[in-house]
């Protein structure tokens, strides 16, 4: 088998190839207009060194707010307008880029070609491998049922005493958040069913199957909006001014629609239909990393500099460390499912059944990570006071992190490509 043909099933034509490159050195350039307005941004934001006392700002949200309103008309539309070629960009790189990665991992190439077999929901009993078992579908309902009570606890995340500034401040991030484990309960919900009710290849090659399969994986995909969402809440209510780029608030759901688009049109769709979850996995790479940094790109207040009474902590001060770990570690340990599917699948003698128990175990944990951590964020926010003063000494360079962390696997993408054509 020749492995460089096969890596290029998933590519087009040599025009639209070299088009996707041109659309990679795009995104690049764009991105660093963004970070260097997001940068101009922050600077209008901070307090000048001969300041001897602190500014009062009354938020995050204030702060971004307060140099969009006095922004001239032309200068809004133009920053729109920027953000729709990046958010355009991005999600076809990003599309590209997830059905492009799994079969350039090291020493993985063999297995990727081998489990990685585009369907476009047309299955055959050659290569199509789906499992109907009990602990594959029991698994699945057992995730729907602790995604929706955790859902159920974001949004109702209140303050103690029902303060309703406090709750409206909340509102967002609870409302994004139950979003999205509802979102995986959906998926898991509709995987269920599939696992249970399709038991052979003339019923999966039916419209009712593709449409529960659309759902099951739809929903994976599109949770790179909330997932967005939230990390521009966290940004507002716990990240530093100019830590991370602020787009508006309509580019993480277009984001979100393309890649549930893609699913549903058939380029995320494979003869093992488990494969699907993985590739629009990938997808939720740059949300995944903009929520990791939102939170992450700041330097956290400890116990001995509070300067509050107990009941007057900011929403800040009342984040503990072990829920910022689980947020952490919730978001990012995904990402090694990816090379573990295909070694399973081909390298070991695990039944389908116990494969997919323990990749359901691994989201139970890693899912309920996240969850837990964002309802400890909704109650901070519903809790806590309202911060006023700047902060000063924070982390710097996140915007060219995160640009750079977004962009180096597009450019390895592309680099890769004209290497196969070369």
């Amino acid at each position: 088998m020749n492995s460089d043909s096969d890596r290029l099933r998933h590519y087009s034509s040599e025009a639209g190839r070299a088009a996707a490159f041109t659309d990679q050195l795009k995104a690049t350039f764009l991105f660093y207009l963004g970070y260097t307005e997001h940068k101009r941004n922050s600077i209008m934001c901070s307090p000048t060194k001969n300041m001897t006392t602190a500014i009062k700002v009354p938020s995050n949200e204030k702060c971004f707010g307060t140099n969009e309103r006095k922004a001239a008309p032309g200068t809004s539309a133009t920053n729109a307008l920027t953000y729709f070629i990046i958010a355009a960009v991005l999600s076809v790189s990003m599309l590209e880029f997830s059905l492009w990665f799994p079969y350039v991992l090291p020493g993985l190439v063999s297995a990727a070609l081998k489990t990685y077999v585009p369907a476009f929901y047309a299955y055959d009993d050659e290569q199509t491998q789906f499992d109907n078992t009990p602990w594959t579908y029991n698994t699945d309902y057992l995730l729907t049922i602790v995604m929706s009570i955790l859902a159920i606890k974001c949004i109702t995340a209140y303050s103690p005493d029902n303060d309703a500034q406090k709750n409206r401040r909340s509102l967002h991030l609870r409302l994004y958040s139950a979003s999205l484990l509802i979102c995986y309960a959906i998926s898991t919900l509709a995987g269920a069913w599939s696992h249970q009710h399709f038991t052979s290849i003339e019923s999966m090659n039916t419209t009712r199957f593709r449409i529960f399969w659309i759902t099951c994986v739809g929903n994976v995909s599109f949770a790179s909006c909330y997932m967005g969402l939230i990390g521009r809440e966290v940004q507002r209510h716990f990240g530093v001014p100019g830590a991370v780029p602020m787009p508006p608030w309509w580019f993480w759901p277009m984001y979100g629609c393309y890649q549930a688009l893609a699913c549903g049109l058939g380029y995320i769709s494979f003869k093992r239909p488990a494969c699907d979850i993985f590739i629009a996995g990938i997808t939720q790479f740059p949300s995944t990393f903009y929520c990791i940094g939102a939170l992450g790109f700041r330097k956290w207040p400890s116990s001995s500099s509070k300067r509050v009474v107990v009941g007057k902590e900011t929403s800040i001060e009342l984040v503990g460390t072990l829920y910022r770990l689980m947020y952490y570690v919730g978001f990012i340990s995904n990402a090694p499912l990816l090379p573990i599917y295909p070694i399973l699948v081909q390298y070991t003698n695990m039944s389908l059944g116990a494969i997919n128990t323990f990749l359901h175990c691994w989201l139970m944990i890693t899912w309920g990570m996240q969850g837990i951590s964002l309802v400890h964020l909704c109650r901070a926010i519903s809790n806590g006071e309202k911060r006023l003063e700047s902060e000063t000494n924070q982390f710097k360079g996140g915007p060219l992190l995160f640009y750079a962390v977004v962009s180096a696997p597009l450019l390895l993408m592309g680099v890769d490509k004209l290497y196969l054509n070369a």
